[in-house]
């Protein structure tokens, strides 16, 4: 799995999923968290962008539990190693997720994003671009009580 730097992690703030996806995956209205996660770091494993937009199954994956379950270790953002300065962090109920297996509930209150430099970088379905938040803020996402944040290694 890919990496990537603070500097194109910034180049693509305030960017709709329309500049990033070549799949014409662009409907406004889904979600496009993992999508935009996908094509950031090269995701193309899984249910795919192309398969959804009705292509020949090409793209980046779009799917927040198949991240997840393809991270090489995950685990409760607080117990994050600090020499871990680049990872994924997911937000979600915490009963949605059982990190000795891997599995996060396919649920539709999950979300993602990229963790560089002390930010998480992600696509704000509700503002149509990627932005860029502290961990606290993102931690935010969600309103209501049980929602916790975790930590995947690219």
């Amino acid at each position: 799995m890919s990496t990537i730097t603070k500097k194109e992690l910034e180049e693509l703030l305030d960017s709709n999923i329309s500049d990033i996806c070549d799949q014409g995956f662009h409907n406004d209205r889904l979600n496009h968290c993992a999508h935009f996660v996908s094509h950031t770091l090269d995701y193309n494993f899984g249910y795919v962008c192309g398969n959804q937009a009705g292509k020949s199954g090409e793209g980046a994956n779009i799917r927040v539990q198949e991240i997840f379950a393809r991270c090489n270790k995950v685990g409760h953002w607080d117990d994050r190693p600090k020499a871990l300065t680049q990872c994924l962090v997911f937000i979600t109920k915490k009963g949605n997720v059982n990190v000795s297996k891997k599995i996060m509930s396919n649920v539709p209150r999950k979300h993602i994003g990229i963790f560089t430099d002390g930010f998480i970088y992600h696509y704000s379905n509700g503002r149509d671009k990627v932005v860029k938040q502290t961990p606290a803020q993102f931690s935010k996402h969600y309103t209501g009580t049980g929602y916790a944040l975790f930590y995947g290694s690219l």
